[in-house]
């Protein structure tokens, strides 16, 4: 028989996951560790999520799987030109790369998107307002989480320090994305969403504070 774990228990243990991240980068003799698995948590994450997703129909995993296409194609050339989020490299931590850039990054794309999308739909719902929302709270996310990949060499940006360039093509980029996400895609409430976005903002900042 399956065994079927409630939303709050999946939450709750993603929630210690990430704690037993954040300790691990507190000492010398983990991060390295830490520093290997953080692609592993990436793909959990996603994975943890879907899982609790309701509405598998044709638009959604098309749509889904075009996102983070785009998204991937965004970071392809945002490395090669520099255009699009600033002049940046990506490091050994995220796996396998192609163009120079890591397949993760597809999964990252679609994995904030998604979470973003859900929680500006609990906010408003007007397209636009919804699009400008969901698109802030990515950069949002993506302010925190810049210093710490720095740190764990995910990626380095040319001049050392994070271009306002990077958030600019963020919000761009996540606010044209979520009007399609929104347009092709109908799908309800993932009881994962929120919580996750919150566990993810909370780790970042919380090493973010720490200086780790």
């Amino acid at each position: 028989m399956a065994i079927k774990v409630k939303p709050q228990t999946a939450g709750w243990l993603l929630f210690i996951v990430y704690a037993i991240g954040y300790a691990g980068f507190q000492f010398s003799e983990t991060k390295g560790l830490m520093r290997e698995l953080i692609w592993v948590n990436l793909l959990l994450t996603l994975i943890v999520l879907l899982i609790y997703h309701k509405k598998w129909d044709k638009n959604f995993i098309l749509t889904s799987l075009f996102l983070a296409f785009v998204g991937y194609g965004l970071e392809v050339v945002g490395v090669k030109t520099g255009l699009i989020f600033g002049e940046y490299a990506y490091g050994p931590t995220l796996g396998f790369k192609y163009w120079n850039t890591p397949i993760m990054m597809g999964v990252t794309w679609i994995t904030t998107l998604y979470l973003s999308r859900q929680i500006a739909e609990l906010l408003v719902k007007d397209p636009f307002l919804h699009c400008l929302i969901a698109a802030s709270l990515m950069v949002l996310l993506d302010f925190f989480i810049e210093p710490f990949a720095i740190k764990q060499y995910m990626w380095a940006w040319k001049n050392t320090t994070v271009p306002i360039h990077n958030y600019i093509g963020w919000f761009i980029s996540g606010f044209v994305l979520h009007y399609f996400f929104l347009k092709f895609t109908k799908f309800p409430q993932n009881k994962l969403s929120l919580a996750i976005y919150i566990i993810q903002l909370g780790f970042f900042l919380a090493l973010f504070l720490s200086k780790n």
